[in-house]
């Protein structure tokens, strides 16, 4: 019964590693396709996220 266990919990560490890799492509890929308008203002937009974090108080 133990080796039930053990070969499930690898069948599941495998699908795990399985899907965070296809996640990973699928983000890359998608973020290759963006636009220069889009990356300059992802870059404008973090900046002011960080100065808003910095102004923040609390």
């Amino acid at each position: 019964m133990e080796f039930g266990g053990q070969a499930m919990w690898l069948i599941l560490l495998t699908l795990g590693v399985v899907v965070l890799a296809a996640a990973m492509i699928y983000g890359t890929m998608r973020n290759r396709t963006r636009t220069l308008g889009e990356r300059v203002m992802t870059e404008v937009e973090t900046k002011r996220e960080y100065e808003r974090e910095d102004r923040d108080p609390s």
